[in-house]
């Protein structure tokens, strides 16, 4: 079974350097989706962040949110 790395991007960085073994893309998927409600308490106005998920060095998929304070 493939090892994915979750690595995020933005205010506080994280690169994963442990990975997951999981069973395929769409498992990796729903972890990515876990992953992203688990530091949405973290998410401020104006804030960006990603996650990018990889196979080894390959991407695989990117979550990203963007915030704007209009007022």
């Amino acid at each position: 079974m493939p090892r994915y790395f979750f690595h995020f991007e933005g205010q506080q960085p994280h690169t994963d350097t442990t990975g997951e073994v999981l069973a395929s893309d769409a498992a990796a998927w729903r972890e990515a989706v876990r992953l992203s409600r688990d530091v949405e308490h973290a998410l401020r106005p104006g804030d960006s962040w990603t996650l990018g998920v990889y196979e080894g060095d390959e991407p695989v998929f990117v979550l990203a949110m963007v915030t704007r304070r209009f007022r």
